[in-house]
């Protein structure tokens, strides 16, 4: 009798014993596979990003190309009439352009005082105009490509301008210096293309599950976002603690100082993994933002 109720027990302690040992397994298989899982996740979300950063960089590519290429040719016109059809032209070069200015510094054309040709892009047409007398010469546009004595891109601005033309739409320029045969400054030719056209670039990652991307600009404002109400005027570092939430002020000094990789976080209020990639040519950068529970 002793000998079968302690068979018993053996037989009942090697099952708890299988079945504990299956369990411990089951649990080992299912974090190797929820591991490799989650690694493949963060592999295709680099993989996203890069293509999305790519496609950026097309549009920004096309607007470089169509705004060097006029350069030599308004040079070899510098006549009012003149510069006010190259920069329709400039606008007509390409569908995701928005505006163009050709600009030259005050009394480059004896007794015109500014002189500013302007073509901006309508829904069904291109306006073009003499701008109004306004202190465009105080514009990143105009004076940044001036005193660094080479090609700019501006971050996205707001281009109104009471009593002259001007875009409807947020503008991020692109701005080369023109120089005159003996090397003097005469002016600058911008190139503009909007905030809903980068925006549109972007787009909206269907994966990893709630994903998103944003773009923040050179002091880290915001130039896509979810949130539009936070575009242009806000950056990653606003309302931010340093002491509460250091995460987010490294992740905002990565992505301002044009560094690539990848941070977890607390982000809006969840964790996230954000990959990030500098866009150099701009100054920008680009991120893909993955809530931990997508991943």
């Amino acid at each position: 009798m002793s000998d079968r109720r302690n068979r018993r027990m053996s037989k009942s302690v090697m099952i708890v014993s299988v079945v504990v040992a299956l369990i411990v397994v089951g649990g080992i298989i299912f974090s190797v596979v929820r591991h490799s899982a989650r690694k493949q996740t963060i592999a295709s979300a680099s993989e996203l990003l890069d293509s999305v950063a790519l496609r950026v960089k097309g549009h920004l590519d096309m607007v470089e190309t169509v705004t060097n290429g006029f350069v030599p040719v308004v040079l070899a016109n510098m006549q009012p009439d003149s510069l006010m059809a190259f920069s329709r032209r400039v606008v007509e070069a390409d569908p995701d352009i928005n505006g163009c200015s050709i600009t030259t510094e005050p009394d480059y054309f004896p007794g015109m005082g500014m002189f500013s040709a302007y073509s901006v892009r309508g829904k069904d047409s291109i306006t073009t105009a003499r701008e109004g007398q306004y202190d465009y010469y105080s514009k990143e546009w105009y004076k940044g490509a001036k005193e660094k004595g080479k090609a700019v891109w501006v971050d996205p601005y707001d281009d109104f301008n009471a009593g002259t033309l001007f875009s409807p739409e947020m503008i991020a320029s692109y701005s080369v210096p023109l120089y005159d045969a003996g090397g003097k400054f005469i002016g600058v030719l911008s190139t503009d293309i909007s905030l809903p056209k980068l925006s549109e670039a972007v787009g909206k990652p269907s994966h990893p599950k709630g994903a998103y991307c944003m773009m923040t600009g050179k002091n880290g404002n915001f130039l896509v976002y979810p949130d539009s109400d936070r575009l242009v005027y806000h950056t990653i570092f606003d309302g931010v603690n340093p002491r509460m939430q250091p995460d987010i002020i490294s992740l905002g000094n990565a992505m301002t100082g044009g560094e690539k990789g990848q941070m977890t976080v607390d982000f809006e209020g969840s964790k996230c993994l954000v990959i990030y990639q500098p866009l150099p040519q701009a100054g920008w950068s680009i991120a893909l933002v993955c809530p931990e529970s997508g991943l």
